[in-house]
């Protein structure tokens, strides 16, 4: 009888472990994953938006206006690099792809950045800085502003990796 209640508590802190184990490694996953989206950031100046990758990959993005569903796609941004985009050159973007969609200082304010990690994964950093896990959804071409201007393409080193 001992012998039995002996495996039979056995067995029990055998599955307690293992299930303690799954979600120790569930909870290091998902601390891995946060980490890459942490190291993703922007702001917004007056004037300009900054937005910058201080992971070691490259990283899918967007800038989004949710409340206008109006997209900007910024492609990939390299590692440790930033772009520094105009206010200006937003809504010059946005007249020259949609003329009749007007964009305020204000909607401008309500910015988001959404970014993919490399392995999927989707976040979206608000204008207050918040982060979230997000669905990663394909972008209408109607709505959509393709940012191959220049200064999307030539990004600066980013202080977010120790650049001055």
């Amino acid at each position: 009888m001992i012998t039995v209640i002996s495996a039979l508590a056995g067995l029990i802190l055998g599955v307690r472990a293992e299930q303690r184990a799954a979600r120790a490694e569930k909870q290091a996953a998902e601390l891995s994953q946060k980490a890459f989206a942490e190291q993703v950031d922007f702001y917004r100046t007056p004037s300009a938006v900054v937005v910058m990758n201080g992971n070691p990959h490259p990283t899918e993005m967007r800038l989004v206006l949710p409340g206008r569903r109006l997209w900007w796609e910024l492609y990939s941004l390299e590692p440790c690099k930033q772009i520094k985009v105009s206010a200006d050159a937003l809504r010059a973007s946005l007249r020259a792809q949609l003329p009749s969609a007007q964009v305020s200082d204000e909607e401008l304010s309500s910015l988001w950045l959404e970014f993919q990690n490399p392995d999927g994964r989707s976040w979206a950093r608000t204008g207050g800085g918040a982060l979230a896990p997000i669905t990663w959804k394909p972008v209408s071409r109607v709505h959509m502003v393709d940012l191959r201007e220049s200064w999307n393409q030539d990004p600066e080193s980013s202080p977010i990796c120790g650049a001055p």
